[in-house]
């Protein structure tokens, strides 16, 4: 079945029009025919075989994190600190009105919307493909160029520099590793790419390698060399601060074995770029169907959430989680630690 991908779009736009359930659309796996239909009752009369398998319900945003969690990943890459204004507007009525608005009066509205846009074109050719449904004149991806954004201002710079008991980057090991790679870098950006590298090609993934010693603190995962993802966003974080460059913590919720339930936190790094602002970088280590790299502006993780429970999760923490910390330091082999990683409830 093929269907105009200018189509499609109309209807998922449709079915986001409203709350959830409000508007809905359906699309015929046979003909490719959209219907759309309305709680008033308006619009098209439905097939009185509409339940059959055969019409496939077009899912509304929040089904596909088009809403707030869009909202809040853009405010977070593209706002400094009104960032934090924009996740206090999303927990009242009326958010994304008010969203809009702020954005009008920082200049960020068209840059909003080739970034929404961008998203819902990923999202819908991702559901299509998953559908199994062929779609044609899909339009180009807009390209947004980079954003000046230079530096921090002091007091957020600072919370993404310190030493702290897990990102002990003034420990001697620490200080003399970071030289050693300093060496041999003739940039900022340089230094980032080559630490990036070395902690994510050096320090072994411990369950992909089964090295069974928990690490947790900076200095432990460099001296053992191996971690799991957590550790060694730990350690890249050391080696990041060590050079007096910003980075901090984000996470991911992802299904342990691909397929629903048991889930569990991905831990990664955000490095903040004067050119591009924060940048997140994953270093878990690469495998077979895992290709994590560093090019900015350009995000290249490791994994990319996929099922309704799965999450990206927008803060850039300036500590790791307590419950990372926490799960780390309680187990001592990474079977028990496989058997319980850290994870937190999605509310949506």
């Amino acid at each position: 079945m093929k269907i105009k991908f200018s189509d499609i779009e109309d209807a998922f736009m449709f079915a986001s029009s409203g709350q959830a359930y409000e508007y809905e659309a359906y699309i015929s796996q046979t003909t490719g025919l959209v219907y759309f239909q309305a709680d008033s009752g308006d619009y098209d009369d439905l097939p009185e075989d509409i339940d059959d398998p055969e019409y496939i319900v077009i899912p509304h945003k929040t089904e596909l994190d088009l809403g707030k969690r869009l909202a809040l990943e853009f405010a977070f890459k593209y706002l400094g600190d009104n960032a934090n204004d924009v996740e206090m507007l999303f927990r009242r009525k009326g958010a994304y009105s008010k969203f809009k608005a702020l954005l009008d009066r920082l200049g960020k509205l068209d840059l909003w919307s080739q970034y929404e846009g961008n998203a819902w074109r990923k999202a819908i050719i991702e559901w299509c493909e998953e559908h199994k449904i062929q779609i044609t004149n899909v339009p180009e991806y807009s390209v947004i160029a980079p954003l000046s954004y230079g530096l921090l201002e002091e007091n957020v710079k600072q919370k993404y520099l310190e030493s702290t008991d897990i990102i002990n980057w003034q420990h001697p090991t620490i200080v003399e590793c970071s030289k050693e790679i300093a060496k041999n870098s003739h940039s900022d950006q340089d230094y980032i790419f080559k630490v990036f590298k070395y902690v994510r090609d050096t320090i072994t993934h411990s369950w992909d390698f089964q090295e069974d010693h928990v690490t947790c603190i900076a200095s432990e995962v460099l001296e053992f060399k191996t971690g799991y993802c957590y550790a060694k966003s730990h350690l890249l974080a050391a080696l990041l601060r060590a050079r007096g460059i910003p980075a901090g913590f984000c996470y991911q919720r992802l299904s342990l074995n691909n397929h629903g339930a048991p889930y569990c936190l991905h831990g990664l790094n955000a490095v903040y770029l004067p050119e591009y602002g924060w940048y997140r970088i994953d270093a878990r280590g690469n495998k077979k169907g895992v290709d994590a790299q560093f090019s900015p502006p350009n995000e290249c993780l490791a994994y990319t959430p996929i099922d309704r429970l799965e999450k990206d999760f927008p803060e850039v923490w300036s500590e790791p989680l307590p419950v990372v910390v926490e799960t780390l330091r309680k187990y001592n082999n990474i079977k028990d630690l496989h058997d319980n990683l850290p994870d937190i409830q999605v509310i949506r």
